[in-house]
């Protein structure tokens, strides 16, 4: 056993594991991430064409045709086993599989050329990321290494090496494009290195665009058209809006290479990289493939690693697109290159050994009980990655995300989300609102409708508040001002409409009469349908004019309307005209403030605050949940909701520090839904709504919507 871990071939075996554990921990970890939905559809597309025998929808499927199809005609390979009615979890997992087999086979193939490239390319974070991912990117890079280190295991022209290594190119391109500078370096070596001759190249050209033409069915109609247009969309997409709002600068590529995956991104994912910037695992590979590039460069055996690196950072920067998956072409040069330096470094200390004795001198050499020692705990290691992994998948089971990067959502920072009529929810965001409408049908796509102030009446992009109102229609509560839109036409009240110094809205209720009640910063008001009543601790018993929350309590008397404000809550009825403070000790503003108000199905009072916790009123006395009395994660609580089952969720945020956490509390038992090991975003949960379905909707604070689809 010690002999093999020593061997070369035990190096490569440790390498392939440690590649295959980190990928799999990602698959499990990573939440859905930006294109996967777009090409899980089409892999969707393309089973359901196979299932029903219908080959020539697949060849002119004309969903996502800027890249070849063959990735994701591999995905629909992993649905078909699992008939029509399977969901949509395990066909995102099982294609995040096949991502993991073909990442871990391009370290394998890197890994027989230099086990310790093989090492770093493991460890990279933008390698492991995007091979753990439902994306284009692993099996393109499988074959792109392995199209050029076939080339250079070949001996003599037209062996079996020279075939494979064609054979691989045509997969790079029939998997995607962006892989293709890598012809150059092959190039370099057929010529440079292995000095095979123009007519064999003729051979070798051949056997390559015949794999390609074979691997991409889209072609097999109008080859030179289809051609023509697949590529001649890059062009275009490079020039499209989306590209030129994120506007990256021409050197982003290097800033990707030379700092490892933005951790707040995917925070925990990559945990065996504790440190940021250029001192990360990918910045030490960028800083020492700069120095071994020096020695790749003076040896001729290993100088086609210069050259790679050189076109794969010039076509990088040269590209308009600079999406950070693009440098997957490249990175496997800087490994190299890195690993280089690492062993010139290595060697260096070896000399000094052998000079001086040191490390001989004071510490012993291994012998076969500690090698065997490392590989159980290599073994146990990945083992408990698997099984921790495994369990945070299950964890993240019914969880999705709506982000600004991958639908029309306007902003990631969500004020608001609410269930309309007709199934439709409605998100508010600091730069404008949404309207979702689900598709009737599965096979139809979902419509969104984007309103702003550039497109719409609203009278601000900052979409504070919705609320259903008694006819259907929508009311967005703004920064500056309210609008009423039932589909076709809009209403506006400002200001001046409400008879407010400003109209900064926090909440809306509906009372069963049909009035609409609105809490603003500086003050509260009712529309009975024709004109606006204002309510001001001038003229009211509002203890603040900052009103952040509103209830409705129907009673056989008549609807009692209680304000949460930033010094106290209070209760109007408007039968008679009564104001009364409730509690001002328990609520004054040094609890923080009402942030959030609900009458629940058992006509209890529940009263969040920013800085006391829960309180609920039960009609007789006061219960109090704090993290002192009860399992409540914080006691800043800043929205409370109350789903179909009768169960509260509460979305709770820190004073000291971002983010938040979520929790669900059935009457007697506190369940927590924390960033890391949940499905659940991290973020403040500021908003909460539950759909047709029985969904649940969580508007978060930067970082979008959050959806639960509980299990039964």
């Amino acid at each position: 056993m010690s002999a093999f871990l020593r061997s070369r071939r035990g190096r490569i075996f440790l390498v392939v594991l440690i590649a295959l554990s980190l990928r799999l921990y990602a698959a499990f970890q990573l939440p859905l991430d930006f294109d996967e939905p777009v090409y899980l559809d089409a892999a969707y597309d393309y089973a359901g064409l196979i299932r029903a025998g219908n080959f020539n929808g697949v060849i002119d499927y004309p969903q996502v045709s800027e890249h070849p199809p063959l990735v994701r005609l591999l995905y629909s390979l992993t649905m078909l086993p699992l008939g029509q009615s399977f969901g949509w979890s395990e066909a995102y997992l099982l294609s995040r599989f096949v991502s993991v087999a073909f990442g871990t086979l391009a370290v394998w193939v890197l890994a027989v050329l230099d086990p310790l490239a093989g090492l770093l390319l493991a460890l990279q974070t933008y390698s492991v990321k995007y091979t753990s991912q439902a994306y284009l990117e692993a099996l393109p890079l499988f074959a792109m290494l392995a199209a050029l280190i076939s080339l250079r295991f070949s001996k003599i022209r037209r062996d079996r090496w020279f075939w494979i290594s064609a054979a691989a190119l045509g997969l790079t391109a029939a998997g995607k494009y962006s892989y293709l500078p890598i012809v150059f370096v092959i190039l370099y070596v057929y010529f440079f290195d292995k000095k095979y001759s123009w007519r064999d190249l003729i051979f070798y050209a051949g056997v390559a665009g015949v794999t390609f033409f074979i691997f991409d069915p889209v072609l097999w109609h109008d080859p030179l058209n289809r051609l023509y247009s697949s590529l001649f969309f890059h062009t275009q997409y490079a020039q499209g809006t989306h590209v030129q709002e994120v506007g990256y600068p021409w050197y982003q590529p290097l800033l990707w290479l030379s700092r490892s995956f933005p951790y707040e991104w995917h925070p925990g994912v990559f945990f065996y990289n504790p440190l940021e910037g250029i001192l990360s695992i990918d910045g030490l590979i960028f800083l020492l493939a700069i120095a071994g590039s020096f020695w790749d460069w003076r040896n001729r055996e290993r100088r086609f690693v210069v050259i790679w690196l050189v076109i794969g950072i010039a076509a990088l920067l040269l590209w308009p697109t600079k999406w950070p998956q693009y440098t997957l072409v490249v990175i496997p040069a800087f490994c190299l290159a890195a690993s280089t330096a690492l062993k010139w470094i290595f060697s260096y200390f070896v000399h000094l050994e052998d000079y001086y004795g040191w490390v001989t001198t004071m510490i012993p050499m291994p012998g076969k009980v500690v090698w065997i020692a490392l590989f159980l705990a290599v073994g146990f290691f990945a083992t408990m990655t698997g099984v921790n992994a495994y369990q945070i998948y299950q964890a993240h089971q019914g969880w999705s995300h709506i982000l600004q990067d991958v639908t029309p959502l306007p902003s990631n920072n969500v004020h608001a989300v609410m269930a309309a009529p007709g199934g439709r929810m409605v998100i508010g965001t600091e730069h404008g609102a949404v309207i979702w409408q689900p598709s009737s049908d599965a096979r139809t796509p979902d419509t969104w409708q984007e309103l702003d102030s550039t497109a719409s009446p609203l009278p601000a992009n900052p979409v504070t508040s919705l609320l259903a109102g008694p006819a259907d229609e929508i009311w967005f509560g703004t920064e500056n001002g309210i609008a009423r839109y039932d589909g076709k036409s809009w209403e506006v009240f400002n200001a001046d409409s409400l008879g407010l110094p400003q109209v900064d809205v926090h909440d809306m209720k509906v009372d069963t009469t049909g009035r609409v009640w609105v809490g603003t910063n500086s003050g509260a008001a009712v529309y009975d349908g024709k004109s606006w009543q204002v309510f001001t601790p001038q003229n009211s018993g509002l203890p603040d004019a900052l009103v952040l929350s509103l209830a409705v309590r129907p009673t056989p008397a008549g609807d009692e309307i209680y304000f949460g404000t930033g010094n106290g809550l209070s209760r109007y009825l408007p039968a008679s005209g009564a104001w009364e403070k409730i509690e001002p000790k328990r609520f004054n503003r040094q609890n923080g403030g009402v942030a959030d108000l609900l009458v629940d199905s058992q006509d209890r009072l529940w009263v969040a605050t920013l800085g006391s916790g829960l309180h609920v009123w039960n009609g007789a006395n006061w219960q109090q949940y704090t993290v002192a009395t009860s399992d409540i994660p914080t006691n800043r609580i800043d929205t409370i909701f109350e789903d179909q089952q009768g169960d509260f969720w509460i979305g709770a945020s820190f004073p000291e520090r971002p983010g938040g956490v979520l929790a669900r509390f059935d009457g007697k038992k506190w369940v927590v839904y924390a960033g890391t090991y949940s499905g659940y975003s991290g973020g403040a949960a500021v908003s909460i709504a539950e759909d047709k379905q029985g969904r649940m909707w969580f508007g978060i604070q930067t970082m979008g919507v959050d959806i639960y689809d509980q299990p039964e």
